[in-house]
């Protein structure tokens, strides 16, 4: 991964974690998730007992969620209860959220067609 496609990711969850925080969440980002062999999304947010597990992803166009991050999402929702969703930032449009279940049903593949039919904004999940 090239330095300005990581700085680009670091960018967006940056941007996430403190909207998340002006919201009353408490935030915590794993950065390089995934690298170190146990199930970590990208950010993790709680605020009452509600516990949000997502994914981020800044991209320009379609992609798709590998399988072992659908999975290792999974297990977040299994073992810590938690909502799951992929995060995505989509540039001059904010970001978008689609639900593990809707990522899963489709095979990891997000494309912007997808997301309008599934995709909810940050403030229809975090209030």
């Amino acid at each position: 991964m090239s330095y300005s496609k990581y700085m680009k990711g670091y960018l967006g969850e940056r941007e996430l974690l403190y909207k998340l925080y002006d919201k009353g969440y408490v935030v915590l980002r794993s950065p390089r998730s995934g690298r170190i062999g146990l199930p970590t999304p990208d950010i993790v947010a709680i605020k009452k007992s509600k516990v949000y597990a997502l994914e981020c992803k800044s991209r320009n166009l379609a992609f798709v969620v590998p399988k072992e991050q659908l999975e290792q999402l999974k297990e977040w929702v299994e073992k810590a209860g938690a909502n799951a969703y992929i995060a995505w930032k989509i540039p001059r449009k904010g970001w978008k959220f689609i639900s593990l279940e809707d990522a899963i049903k489709n095979n990891g593949r997000v494309s912007k067609r997808f997301c309008n039919l599934v995709g909810k904004d940050f403030d229809d999940i975090f209030s």
